[in-house]
C-alpha cells in the first residue's frame, strides 16, 4: 500500500487515506487507495489492460448503486493501470461535460491526464521534446497528415518546426483544449514559414475525435502501454435530451468498437444501477435512440448507438461485498486508522465488523456509508477510550432525475444513555 515503509511515511499516507474516506472524497491520483474485497474485479481489469496493451482498444462498464463503491473502484483501476505503464485520465460526466459533445469532454479528460510517474496532469511531455528533423517528429507529422484533420497537422508542424517561441503556448494549449481558431493557426503558420496555409473547414464537435486519436498515438509512440480513460457518473447521460442521449450512446459505441480509431485506448464507464430502468427502459432508449438518429440520416451514428447501448447492457455488476470481503475491508480500515493515529484499538476485524453491522443492520446499506460509519466509530473509540453508544439514521438514494449529492451527509445520532453512561453524537460530513 505504501512506497515508503518508514513509520512516519506510513502514518502520513494512512492519515490521508482515512481523511478522504471519512469525507467521501476520492484520493488524489498519486495516493494509492485501499484495495480490499474486490480481488475478482481487479483481476479481470488487469487482464483487460494486458489485452489492450497487446491487441488493441477495449471498453469496460461497471454498474452499482449510489454509494456502493464505483468511484473508489475507478480510483483503484487508476493505480492498476499506472502500475502497468498506462497513461490514465479521469472525468466525471456533468452538465459541463456532456458525453454527446466530445469537444467539451476532451479538455476535461486532458486536464486530469497523468503520465506514469507524473505528479502533475497534462500531456505536454508527449510533445515538448519533439525535435525538428528527428525520426519521432517525422512519425508524428506523417501520422497527422494521413489520419487527422489538416488543422491538427498544421498545429503540430508549427509546434515542432516553427521558429516563433510566442506561438508555442497557444499551440500546446490547443492540443489540450481544442481552442485555437483556424484563422489563428493560419496566422502562426504564415509567421513561421512565410507562406499561406489552406485548411478545410474545422468543426470542434465533429473533429474532436481526431484529438483523441493523436493523444493515443503519442502515448504509444512514447513507449507507454496505452491510454486509460475513466468516465465516472455515466448515468448522467440520462439528464440529456433525446437527441443528446442518442449521440452519447453513439460515442460510447465508437469507443467500444474500434476505440474511435485509437490503437490502445481503454475506456471504462461507471454507471448507477437505476440508470437501466429509469433511462434505458422507461424512455425506450434501447430502440428509440438509434431510430432518432436514423430519421436524421445518420446511419453510422445509429449503428454506433446500438453498439453503445449493448455495451452498457453488458456492464459488470459491482456486487455487494460478502462477509469475507467485509472482514478484509475492516482489517484494512483498522490497520490504516491505527497507523494514522499511532494507537491500538485492541479489536479484531470480526469485532469491528460486528459493531458496524449493528449500527447498519439494513442489508442494502451503502458501502460508502458503512466505511464512513466505521471510521467515525473508530474516531470516537480513539477519542473516548471506549466504544460509543450510537445509531445510524437518514439513509437514502439519490435518483437520476435530481442532482446527485456528492458525499451526502449521514448522521450518527445519540441513543438515550443510561444514567451512568456517556452519550455521543456526531455528524459524518
Amino acid at each position: 500500500m505504501w512506497n515508503d515503509d518508514s513509520p512516519s511515511a506510513r502514518a502520513r499516507s494512512s492519515r490521508r487515506l482515512i481523511e478522504h474516506l471519512r469525507s467521501g472524497v476520492p484520493l488524489p491520483p498519486e495516493e494509492p487507495p485501499m484495495v480490499s474485497g474486490r480481488a475478482r474485479l481487479f483481476a479481470r481489469v488487469g487482464d483487460l489492460l494486458d489485452i489492450a496493451a497487446t491487441k488493441g482498444s477495449r471498453s469496460f462498464v461497471i454498474q452499482a448503486n449510489y454509494g456502493d463503491g464505483k468511484t473508489h473502484a475507478l480510483r483503484s483501476m487508476w493505480h492498476l493501470a499506472a502500475q502497468r505503464n498506462f497513461v490514465v485520465s479521469s472525468v466525471s460526466l456533468t452538465r459541463e461535460t456532456p458525453f454527446d459533445r466530445l469537444d467539451r469532454v476532451y479538455p476535461k479528460v486532458i486536464a486530469d491526464t497523468y503520465l506514469p510517474g507524473a505528479t502533475q496532469p497534462g500531456i505536454e511531455r508527449l510533445v515538448r521534446n519533439l525535435e525538428a528533423g528527428s525520426e519521432t517528429a517525422h512519425d508524428v507529422l506523417e501520422f497527422a497528415a494521413n489520419n487527422l484533420h489538416p488543422k491538427l497537422h498544421a498545429v503540430l508542424q508549427n509546434l515542432i518546426e516553427g521558429s516563433s517561441t510566442e506561438a508555442i503556448e497557444p499551440l500546446l494549449r490547443d492540443l489540450a483544449r481544442i481552442d485555437m481558431a483556424v484563422a489563428e493557426v493560419k496566422r502562426v503558420h504564415r509567421g513561421n514559414f512565410a507562406q499561406p496555409l489552406k485548411l478545410s473547414r474545422f468543426s470542434a464537435q465533429r473533429d474532436a475525435r481526431d484529438y483523441f486519436r493523436l493523444v493515443d498515438f503519442l502515448v504509444t509512440l512514447s513507449g507507454y502501454s496505452g491510454w486509460v480513460i475513466l468516465f465516472d457518473e455515466a448515468e448522467l447521460i440520462g439528464r440529456l435530451g433525446r437527441g443528446g442521449r442518442a449521440k452519447a450512446y453513439a460515442n460510447i459505441g465508437r469507443m467500444s468498437g474500434d476505440g474511435m480509431g485509437c490503437a490502445h485506448l481503454v475506456s471504462v464507464f461507471a454507471v448507477a444501477s437505476n440508470f437501466y430502468d429509469t433511462v434505458l427502459e422507461r424512455r425506450h432508449d434501447v430502440t428509440a435512440a438509434a431510430e432518432w438518429l436514423e430519421t436524421r440520416g445518420d446511419s453510422e451514428a445509429a449503428e454506433c448507438c446500438r453498439l453503445g447501448i449493448a455495451t452498457l447492457q453488458e456492464a459488470t455488476m459491482l456486487e455487494p461485498l460478502t462477509s469475507a470481503n467485509w472482514l478484509q475491508v475492516m482489517q484494512a480500515l483498522l490497520d490504516a486508522h491505527e497507523a494514522a493515529y499511532d494507537w491500538s484499538s485492541g479489536l479484531t476485524a470480526a469485532q469491528f465488523w460486528q459493531e458496524v453491522q449493528r449500527l447498519s443492520p439494513e442489508t442494502d446499506t451503502k458501502t460508502r456509508t458503512r466505511l464512513r460509519l466505521g471510521i467515525q466509530w473508530l474516531d470516537l473509540v480513539y477519542q473516548h477510550g471506549q466504544p460509543p453508544h450510537v445509531r445510524l439514521s437518514t439513509l437514502g438514494e439519490v435518483p437520476i432525475e435530481e442532482d446527485p449529492a456528492w458525499g451526502a451527509a449521514t448522521t450518527v445520532e445519540e441513543e438515550t444513555p443510561a444514567p451512568d453512561e456517556e452519550g455521543v453524537d456526531a455528524t459524518l460530513l
